[in-house]
């Protein structure tokens, strides 16, 4: 039996892809990894301050498909932290307070936070979850080699891309290329995504210092 929550993130990114020219191949990448999920054995999930402070508020705030996405997870996923080998530069030591990513779909071995949270579905070709990036968070400009998909289910927050910036709200949707130079600003609320990694899944993102 094909779990109900894979089931309908394959329905949702078949529409997403006919919705949209641009996102065509990346949702018949993420549908297409979606054939191979396996069922992950259970443990014990981690929580996070920011996600004790924000996440039913900014889940309750969601809009949409991407929401009711996150509703059917919501409670069986531990949050992580990113980039550990940043601890103590201030910028990032800021980041990492108040901002968490919760895996639903991905590696049993996670190479971004160094395994602090495991997915309830296992994957080697896509990579699935949940962001919540607290209010007045600077998440810098950064790059990977995975090309990603984010939903906004809440919250509205500055978006760089390449060198244009842009306000993203409830019901956005940003995607970028592999490669592409991006950054994240929250101004005075949280903002919740759903997030697709549908290259690359075990990439590990580098902040870009200049």
């Amino acid at each position: 039996m094909v779990a109900p929550f894979i089931e309908a993130l394959r329905i949702f990114a078949v529409a997403e892809g006919d919705r949209d020219p641009r996102l065509a191949r990346p949702m018949a990448l993420l549908a297409g990894g979606l054939d191979h999920v396996t069922v992950a054995e259970p443990t014990s999930q981690t929580g996070l301050p920011v996600a004790d402070q924000h996440f039913e508020t900014a889940l309750a705030a969601g809009v949409g498909v991407p929401a009711d996405l996150a509703r059917m997870v919501a409670g069986r996923t531990g949050w992580a932290r990113p980039y550990p080998d940043y601890a103590g530069q201030p910028d990032m030591d800021a980041l990492r307070a108040d901002y968490a990513y919760s895996p639903v779909i991905g590696a049993s071995e996670d190479s971004i936070s160094g395994n602090a949270a495991t997915p309830l579905y296992l994957s080697d070709e896509v990579f699935v979850g949940l962001v919540l990036q607290g209010p007045g968070v600077v998440y810098p400009p950064h790059v990977h080699k995975a090309a990603e998909v984010y939903w906004v289910v809440s919250g509205t927050a500055d978006w760089q891309r390449g060198d244009d910036w842009s306000t993203q709200g409830p019901g956005a949707v940003i995607f970028h290329e592999t490669g592409v130079r991006h950054a994240t600003v929250t101004g005075d609320e949280p903002q919740l995504l759903l997030f697709a990694w549908v290259t690359d899944p075990n990439s590990i993102p580098v902040i870009i210092r200049h």
